[in-house]
């Protein structure tokens, strides 16, 4: 819990800063800045892959030891938790949209963006649309999962919001 809230808290400042002083869009981006976004949107689009394919290595490779999930339920699970669970679950298809990536500092940053789903967890069929905060640390040269949570939008053609 302790930190979702420093990622909240760090979010809020880094939004609050004036734009004139934070990455905009488009030419207001260095090109080491829009390459660390590239890759950040990469290594997200990637865990969505990793994840219907059930690749629990792969996903793993991404994933800090630290990693901290909290469920739509509001469970919060650990990355070993994370990792037993993808095998109970079958994502169908997904469609993923309006990505931000919002640096916090040179290593680490927030992925925010949206995603609809159809899948399954333990043979109960969901449909949903959410907004996705994830969290991203570079240790060792490598960018590394540190948080994630979805907040629903939609589920089974239910709007919440």
């Amino acid at each position: 819990m302790r930190l979702f809230v420093a990622l909240v808290l760090l979010a809020a400042s880094a939004l609050s800063t004036p734009p004139s002083t934070r990455a905009q869009g488009g030419a207001a981006k260095s090109g080491a800045a829009a390459s660390v976004e590239q890759t950040l949107v990469s290594n997200e689009k990637r865990t969505w892959e990793l994840y219907q394919k059930k690749d629990v290595k792969g996903l793993a490779e991404l994933t800090a030891e630290d990693y901290y999930d909290i469920y739509p339920t509001g469970e919060a699970v650990d990355k070993k938790r994370y990792l037993a669970d993808v095998l109970e679950t079958e994502v169908k298809d997904y469609s993923l949209s309006d990505f931000k990536v919002i640096m916090l500092n040179d290593a680490a940053a927030i992925v925010v963006y949206k995603a609809k789903v159809h899948g399954a967890v333990k043979e109960r069929e969901i449909k949903s649309e959410v907004a996705v905060t994830s969290g991203w640390v570079r240790r060792g040269g490598r960018w590394l999962n540190v948080f994630y949570r979805e907040s629903a939008l939609e589920v089974d053609g239910r709007r919440l919001l």
